[in-house]
C-alpha cells in the first residue's frame, strides 16, 4: 500500500478519524494504532506481519532481561545473544542466496564441487529498518541510555508505527517512546506543517521522481548501450537526483502523516545535496541512518581515538556495512566501500591540515565552496552506478560507455534534464519555500482549508505522469 495511491488514501483517513475518536483512551487509541499498523504489514505481505511481530517480541524480551540484568556479568552475554538472533535473522532473510552463490562460485574456483542447499529466501518487506530500530533499544538499554516502554503495547507499537515502519526514519527509544507515554494531544500538532510535508512529499515523489525514472534513468541503466555517453551523463545525476527526491519524498510524507496522528517522526534529510564535502553529505543524508552507523559501528570500532591508520579502517569498516545493509549484491559493497574511501580521504585531509597548520574552517572563498559542491556530488552521483545496477557487468557496461565520447542516442529529454537541475537547486532554496507554504497555509481560513487540500491533490494529480515509480528504499 504506497503512500502517494487512492488506497492508502482511504486508509489513513479512517484510521485518523477513528484515531481521533478514541484520544481519551489512550490505551484503546495505541491498541487500535498498533492493529491498523499491523493490518498495513500484512497487506504488502503476511511474511511481512510474522517477522515484524517475532522481532518486537525478541527485542522486547531481550531488553527486559538487560533491564534485571543491569550491572551484573550476565548483562553482556544476553546482549550479544540478542544481536546476533537479529543479525542472524536479518542475514538468512537477505543474504542466503548471495553467500550461497559466492560460495558456489568461490568452490569452483578452486576445483571443488558441492551440492549447496539453494533455496527461494523472499526478504520481508522493511526488515532492515525495523531490525536496526530493534537493536539501537538493545544497546541503548545495555548502555542505560534507553527509554524504557510502560506497556507491552507501547513497545510493539514503537517497532510497528505505519508511517515509518516501511522505510524509517529508524526511531530511537528517546525520540518515540516518550510519546507513546503522554496522553493524546487535543489536536494535530503543527498542521500546517504536516500539510506543507505531505504536499511536497507528493509532489517530488509522485511527479518529479517518477517523471526522471520513467523518462530516463530505468531503461538507461538496463540497456546503456541505447544511450550515448552525453545522455548516461545526465542519467547518473538523474538517478542521484531521483534517489533523493523519492526517499525524502517518502520521509516527508510518513513525517506529515506521523503529524497528523499526533506523533513527532525525526527529520531523515538535510538538504544533502548543498553540502561542500563528503563528510557534510553523511550529516546530511539519511540522518537516523548515519546517526545509526556512527553510533554502534564506527564509535564502537574505536571512532578517531585510535590513530590515523584506525581511523581510515573503522570508517571503511562501516561504510561497508553501509554497503551490505543495502542488499545483497557487490554493487552496494562496493558503493559502500567507495564513501568508506571518500571518508578516509577526506578525513586525511583534514588531518593533513592541522599537521601544516592550515585552517580546515573558515571564510573561503566562493569558487572554493563551488569546487567543494560540485566534486561531492559528482562522487555521490557516480558512486550510484553501483548502487543503481547491482550486477556488475552492467555497472562496468554503464562506465564504458560513459567514456566513449558519444553524443547521438535515444535522445535528450530537456524535462529530465530541469528537473535535475531544479532538484538541485531544491537543496539551496527548499527551506524557504517550504516555510512558505506552512505560511501560507496558516494564512487560510479554517473553512477554506479542505478546498485548498483537494485543489492541491487535483494539481498533483494532473502533474503526475503515467504510473507511479516504486519506492527505492522499499527494497531495503
Amino acid at each position: 500500500m504506497e503512500f502517494p495511491t487512492i488506497q492508502f488514501a482511504y486508509f489513513a483517513l479512517i484510521t485518523l478519524t477513528i484515531s481521533w475518536l478514541v484520544r481519551q483512551q489512550r490505551t484503546l487509541q495505541k491498541a487500535f494504532l498498533l492493529v491498523v499498523s499491523y493490518y498495513f504489514a500484512w497487506k504488502w505481505q503476511p511474511l511481512f506481519l510474522a517477522t515484524i511481530v517475532g522481532s518486537s517480541l525478541l527485542n522486547y524480551g531481550v531488553g527486559k532481561a538487560l533491564v534485571r540484568l543491569k550491572g551484573t556479568p550476565g548483562a553482556k552475554p544476553v546482549l550479544v545473544a540478542g544481536l546476533l538472533a537479529n543479525l542472524g535473522v536479518l542475514g538468512f532473510f537477505k543474504y542466503y542466496g548471495f553467500f550461497i552463490d559466492n560460495l558456489g562460485n568461490l568452490l569452483g574456483l578452486l576445483g571443488l564441487e558441492a551440492h549447496l542447499p539453494l533455496i527461494e529466501v523472499i526478504a520481508p518487506f522493511g526488515i532492515s529498518f525495523y531490525t536496526f530500530q530493534g537493536m539501537a533499544y538493545i544497546v541503548d538499554t545495555h548502555r542505560g541510555k534507553a527509554v524504557q516502554p510502560e506497556t507491552l503495547l507501547d513497545f510493539l507499537l514503537f517497532i510497528a508505527f505505519f508511517p515509518q515502519l516501511a522505510a524509517g526514519p529508524i526511531c530511537r527509544s528517546h525520540q518515540l517512546l516518550p510519546q507513546l507515554h503522554k496522553p493524546a494531544p487535543e489536536r494535530v500538532p503543527e498542521l500546517s506543517r504536516a500539510v506543507a510535508l505531505i504536499i511536497t512529499g507528493l509532489f517530488k515523489k509522485m511527479v518529479m521522481a517518477t517523471y526522471l525514472a520513467s523518462h530516463l534513468t530505468t531503461d538507461a541503466f538496463i540497456v546503456p548501450q541505447n544511450f550515448s555517453s552525453l545522455e548516461l551523463v545526465l542519467a547518473v545525476f538523474a538517478y542521484t537526483a531521483q534517489v533523493y527526491l523519492d526517499f525524502s519524498g517518502y520521509t516527508d510524507l510518513a513525517r506529515g502523516v506521523g503529524l497528523l496522528f499526533g506523533f513527532q517522526i525525526p527529520e531523515n534529510f538535510n538538504y544533502p545535496y548543498a553540502a561542500t564535502n563528503i563528510g557534510e553529505f553523511w550529516r546530511r543524508w539519511h540522518i537516523t541512518f548515519s546517526t545509526w552507523l556512527r553510533e554502534y559501528i564506527y564509535f564502537p570500532l574505536g571512532g578517531s581515538r585510535k590513530g590515523r591508520a584506525r581511523t581510515y579502517f573503522n570508517l571503511m569498516v562501516t561504510f561497508v556495512a553501509c554497503g551490505v545493509w543495502h542488499g545483497s549484491s557487490w554493487g552496494y559493497i562496493i558503493w559502500g566501500a567507495l564513501h568508506g574511501l571518500g571518508l578516509s580521504l577526506y578525513k586525511a585531509s583534514l588531518d593533513y591540515r592541522r599537521l601544516w597548520g592550515l585552517k580546515s574552517e573558515g571564510p573561503w572563498p566562493f569558487w572554493w565552496h563551488a569546487a567543494g559542491w560540485f566534486s561531492t556530488l559528482s562522487f555521490c552521483a557516480f558512486a550510484r552506478i553501483f548502487f543503481k545496477t547491482n550486477d556488475l557487468t552492467t555497472a562496468f557496461a554503464v562506465w564504458g560507455r560513459l567514456f566513449e565520447g558519444s553524443f547521438l542516442g535515444a535522445g535528450l529529454d530537456l524535462g529530465v534534464l530541469a528537473l535535475t537541475v531544479l532538484t538541485f537547486a531544491m537543496n539551496f532554496y527548499g527551506r524557504p519555500v517550504f516555510n512558505l507554504l506552512v505560511r501560507a497555509h496558516d494564512a487560510l481560513p479554517t473553512p477554506t482549508r479542505p478546498f485548498a487540500w483537494v485543489g492541491a491533490m487535483l494539481v498533483l494529480f494532473t502533474l503526475k505522469p503515467f504510473g507511479m515509480a516504486a519506492t527505492i528504499y522499499f527494497s531495503f
